[in-house]
């Protein structure tokens, strides 16, 4: 007869093994362990250890199962920082000021001080578990980081006043009903991180809180039954004073931030800052050529041997792709050399979909050899975070990195210098969220410098590129492009103009931007000039940033993007009218911006008063000090088409237009009063016969009447759409009949007595 093995409990006989017979005798008092009350205390140590290991082989399976999961508790706590987070373990004893206490015994071992917390304090072992998981996992993609804005470095302070916070908060965020809110329970407990010489105090909180209720179908004594439960779930954050980082463990993204926003607000009375935090950028164009893989080092670690074991490229500049999985070690690419030749998928292709790199390393202190396999995508992913041993995540990166194929993310100081600034302000002045990196190149950014700063996010290629344009009439644009893809190159053609884009790997590039971040970075610049700013930003444009104090004028900033594009700076300068902000300082993103107005608001472009003094970007509101003072007159007016008469003969209509038009003849200024007259009576279309009638001024043609003025077109519109229009109307906001395929009863009416 075979001989049974611990396949199914080896935790167990590796736990009974590390303990001492009287915490084993100790432990079998929790219902999980009972099994292990059948030790025999008058046999020598081994002997009953012995015993006991044969006994738990004539247990059945499903009954020692979750002792064997429960046995791993022990084994991990007792091989990590064991002696710091049994001194905390008393200490937390001391402060419940435990009924036991007396009998935990402060020099015993350490695997008899565990079992001692987890029968008698199975608290105080819960909470010390966390710290070992929560460093063990911290630097998990799971873990999700938060910069605090404004922080200044201090320590949390654990009060009874913020605990009672931060529990209401943490209900609402968890959508807890009442019942769950009891029995809810956060913990907090601080630890020391890093070597000697960077010694830095960590705080932790761990939030326990009940899931919803949950039926599964279990087996038991041969028939299916129901099991009812409820999961226990928990939340866990960790907080870096040194760094003001605040990393969140949760099943959610925005329940992790959620969290991480109340937990600043109510410690420091501070807000969450859009810096992205822990992101990492990835090159792999570099493997199309020959690397030395066994160059690379790590820290605490040896590294035995490196190799490709499988890559993924794109077959030439087609869609198609190829792989090669490696048999064994050998070089990737002197096989794929040996083999193709001139024709090497490697040196031929556009780009590096996938690669999994393999290697044999030795930590420090160790014997035994351990595999590391690092698998990343040209999205950017990479299995590395999931690692769930923390010193093989931290082997990874330090590998990768000295390979040049990670990079960390440092976010570049704000206003570090004018040329970043310069590119910051582009990045907001385009329309959408996402660029793609031929769109870049064309605005002369560095996609590759932008995305180490944070301030893009690489994404996968795309099939389209974009182009910026200009029609006839001097109106910028953007145009999208479908990429054409073939066996030796990769292009765009415009079929407007017939122009021809040749194509780099880098062109196809797609970029997330974070204009969130970009703008409060730009709010940081502006910070120190304005009062009264708003506590939450608001969604869309116009942003309003505050205040700015002019004497004793409190004159409102707003930011604004995308002037080249008319028909939204039309929906802005509607916005602004709809707000009754009054007089305003509007910045523009927009460098060449076309619009000296915005409703009541003057526009400035941001570019004129970025100033690089001693190395640093400064913007000095300032500077529109003698604009605002010049201006304010007509941007009062602006909000509504005004005509002021200098005598009979001349005057300046001021309104929503770029410029004020200065009118110089007589039946010039007749005409104009006719549209201002009609505007303010709410009369805004007029035929020729009426305009005729209501100035004086008798005319053939617009164009003939305004001969000397070309401007004239700015300020006055057919209101009809005609080429040859029968009805005319002042050039503000968007004209009827581009929202409408119908004529108004009033424009017919018009048009019939024309």
């Amino acid at each position: 007869m075979a001989k049974k093995s611990h396949k199914n409990n080896k935790h167990i006989a590796e736990l009974i093994e590390s303990a001492t017979i009287s915490a084993l005798q100790l432990l079998a008092q929790v219902d999980k362990f009972a099994m292990l009350g059948g030790i025999d205390a008058s046999l020598p140590d081994d002997q009953a250890r012995a015993a006991l290991r044969e006994h738990i082989l004539k247990i059945r399976r499903e009954d020692i199962t979750i002792a064997d999961q429960e046995a791993v508790r022990f084994l991990q706590l007792v091989r990590f920082r064991t002696e710091e987070m049994l001194e905390h373990a008393y200490r937390e004893l001391e402060f419940e000021q435990h009924a036991e206490i007396a009998t935990f015994d402060k020099s015993a071992d350490a695997m008899t001080r565990l079992i001692w917390l987890h029968v008698k304090a199975s608290r105080v072992f819960d909470q010390i578990e966390t710290i070992y998981l929560t460093h063990h996992f911290h630097g998990h993609k799971k873990f999700l980081g938060f910069t605090v804005r404004d922080g200044d470095g201090r320590d949390f302070q654990w009060t009874p006043e913020v605990e009672k916070k931060l529990h209401e908060g943490v209900g609402e965020i968890l959508d807890l009903d009442d019942e769950a809110k009891q029995n809810c329970e956060l913990i907090h407990f601080e630890m020391e991180e890093g070597d000697a010489d960077a010694k830095r105090r960590m705080h932790y909180l761990v939030v326990y809180h009940p899931g919803k209720m949950k039926l599964l179908r279990q087996m038991k004594d041969r028939r299916r039954d129901l099991l009812v439960f409820t999961p226990a779930l928990e939340a866990t954050l960790v907080y870096d004073p040194s760094a003001n980082k605040v990393h969140v463990l949760s099943g959610k993204r925005d329940t992790a931030q959620r969290l991480a926003d109340r937990f600043v607000a109510v410690g420091f009375d501070k807000p969450l800052s859009k810096q992205p935090v822990g992101a990492i950028s990835y090159e792999l164009g570099m493997l199309k050529r020959t690397v030395n893989l066994r160059a690379a080092t790590a820290k605490g670690a040896v590294i035995l041997d490196a190799w490709i074991s499988s890559i993924t490229v794109t077959l030439g500049h087609t869609r198609h792709s190829v792989t090669f999985a490696m048999a064994n070690s050998d070089s990737v690419w002197s096989v794929s050399d040996r083999h193709f030749g001139d024709y090497n998928p490697l040196s031929s292709c556009r780009s590096v979909i996938e690669v999994k790199l393999s290697f044999s390393i030795r930590f420090d202190g160790e014997q035994d050899s351990r595999a590391l396999d690092i698998t990343v995508d040209h999205r950017g992913s990479c299995n590395l975070l999931n690692l769930p041993d923390s010193r093989l995540r931290q082997c990874g990166e330090d590998i990768l990195t000295s390979l040049g194929v990670m990079k960390r993310v440092e976010p570049a100081k704000v206003g570090a210098n004018l040329a970043l600034f310069r590119s910051e302000m582009k990045l907001l002045d385009l329309a959408g969220h996402e660029a793609d990196g031929h769109l870049l190149a064309a605005l002369g950014l560095t996609a590759t410098d932008l995305v180490s700063k944070g301030l893009l996010k690489q994404k996968a290629p795309g099939d389209y590129i974009t182009v910026p344009i200009e029609d006839a009439d001097g109106q910028q644009g953007f145009r999208r492009l479908k990429v054409i893809f073939n066996s030796t190159s990769t292009s765009a053609v415009d079929d407007v103009t017939g122009e021809r884009f040749d194509l780099a790997e880098g062109d196809l590039c797609r970029y997330n931007i974070s204009k969130d971040y970009l703008r409060e970075r730009l709010d940081d610049l502006l910070r120190p000039q304005l009062v009264d700013m708003p506590l939450t930003v608001d969604e869309d444009e116009p942003y309003v940033l505050g205040n700015y104090l002019m004497g004793d004028q409190r004159i409102p900033v707003v930011l604004v993007s995308r002037l080249w594009d008319l028909k939204h700076a039309d929906k802005l300068d509607t916005r602004l009218r709809q707000s009754n902000l009054g007089l305003s300082i509007v910045l523009s993103t927009t460098t060449d911006q076309p619009r000296r107005y915005l409703g009541p608001g003057i526009v400035v472009s941001l570019d004129t008063l970025a100033k690089n003094i001693n190395g640093k970007v400064s913007i000095d509101l300032a500077l529109v000090d003698a604009e605002i003072r010049r201006r304010q007159s007509e941007a009062s007016v602006i909000d509504t088409p005004r005509l002021i008469k200098d005598d009979a003969r001349s005057g300046t209509l001021h309104g929503p237009w770029p410029d004020p038009w200065t009118l110089t003849k007589k039946e010039w200024l007749d005409v104009v009063e006719v549209f201002i007259n009609g505007w303010t009576s709410g009369r805004r279309k007029w035929s020729k016969a009426q305009i005729e009638s209501a100035s004086g001024v008798s005319f053939r043609t617009m164009a003939e009447l305004f001969r000397g003025a070309p401007e004239w077109q700015t300020y006055l519109r057919g209101a009809d759409g005609n080429a040859k229009p029968r009805i005319w109307e002042l050039n503000i906001g968007t004209p009827d009949y581009l929202g409408s395929t119908q004529a108004t009863d009033d424009e017919r009416t018009i048009s019939e007595m024309a």
